[in-house]
């Protein structure tokens, strides 16, 4: 080869490494600028929506899920409290246990990201429900104190997208903005949620109940789909008081708060509204499910007594005022709307106990409140 002949495949070489840097340049601008996007999110579903949507279109990348692990339900909790129903979202993965992931990661504590062609054996439950079948994949470890606590799973049509051959450098980089993210984002939510929090009952404040009031009635409007809300007052409390003192009151509430929490789903809100009254907004929830529910609860209580710590049983009831939200409720003055609906489940709610207590009154009928117990 002459002399002139090695300048010019040198010069063909230089050239290509010069364009090479400069569409690395580029892709590592398109993945900052998505990072800060990502890092300034100001909450869960934005956070969500951003990396799971917005990725898409940025990085033209056909699908795209998240695998979380959640053993104790803590981040599920979370995010509903902070009124983000993500469980619905089938690209988000909740794992109750992590071996599902250490089987595709074989080394957790070193885990690298995956590139490679779509195996259905082992691929499939990143993928789930009405997702096609990518036909490369790249699976990005999430590490938080290298300790693996989900993935981030990217799905191209384009079966030579993702090889074993493509550099992982920015996916990596990008896989350890989101677990800072996730970590800061739970954090910020778990601070939130100590606020918002009864001490006595575990349950929802009424400064909490007060902040969701206003969302879900705006979700009402927004989607036409009513909410129900539940006022539960435990019937003679003061006499509980007096009768055995304040601590044991104490503990009736929290004993009472508990049989709410298990009779409605996790999605709907439970609060102490202030002494022995609770209030519940029941999402997605029309009033013949709220009526239910309600009796339910009212059941629950009356047949569940609390007992003292030298085992004496103290028989209790409650009574329960219902109102439904439906969207031609929904003014212009949202707040006015949302004030008027519960307003009116306190005013069935004291139906019920001025026609006998340990019964349920529905606003729609405030008048013949649903004789469902022992009255007196």
């Amino acid at each position: 080869m002459s002399i002139i002949e090695d300048i010019s495949e040198l010069e063909g070489r230089f050239q290509a490494l010069i364009q090479e840097a400069r569409q690395n340049e580029k892709t590592l601008k398109r993945f900052q600028s998505f990072e800060i996007i990502l890092i300034n999110s100001d909450s869960p579903s934005e956070f969500f929506n951003i990396l799971l949507e917005k990725s898409r279109v940025d990085f033209d990348w056909e699908e795209v899920t998240i695998s979380l692990v959640d053993k104790d339900f803590g981040i599920r909790r979370l995010l509903t409290h902070a009124g983000d129903l993500l469980e619905e979202n089938s690209d988000i993965i909740f794992l109750d246990e992590i071996t599902s992931l250490q089987s595709i990661y074989s080394d957790a504590n070193e885990a690298g990201p995956i590139l490679g062609p779509f195996d259905p054996d082992t691929h499939e439950q990143l993928f789930p429900g009405d997702i096609a079948a990518p036909a490369s994949v790249a699976l990005l470890p999430l590490l938080h104190k290298r300790a693996l606590v989900g993935s981030l799973n990217i799905g191209s049509m384009d079966e030579e997208r993702f090889t074993n051959t493509v550099a992982t450098d920015f996916l990596e980089h990008l896989a350890a903005v989101i677990t800072v993210c996730i970590d800061n984002l739970l954090s910020r939510e778990h601070l939130k949620y100590l606020g918002l929090i009864d001490n006595l009952t575990g349950v929802n404040n009424r400064r909490f109940f007060e902040q969701r009031l206003k969302e879900e009635t705006a979700r009402v409007r927004r989607t036409e789909i009513p909410i129900s809300c539940l006022f539960v007052d435990v019937d003679y409390f003061k006499r509980i008081n007096d009768t055995y003192g304040h601590p044991v009151g104490d503990q009736v509430l929290r004993h009472v708060a508990h049989i709410i929490r298990e009779q409605v789903r996790t999605i709907d809100i439970v609060a102490r509204y202030g002494g022995e009254e609770f209030t519940v907004i029941l999402l997605q929830s029309a009033e013949t499910r709220a009526m239910e529910i309600a009796e339910r609860i009212r059941n629950r209580i009356e047949r569940q007594p609390y007992l003292k710590d030298d085992g004496e049983a103290i028989n209790l009831t409650a009574s329960i005022g219902v109102n439904t939200l439906l969207p031609e409720d929904c003014t212009d003055d949202l707040r006015k709307s949302a004030r008027q609906f519960v307003e009116r489940a306190d005013e069935a709610l004291y139906t019920a106990k001025n026609t006998g207590r340990n019964k349920i009154a529905g606003y729609s009928d405030k008048l013949h409140a649903t004789d469902t117990g022992i009255t007196g």
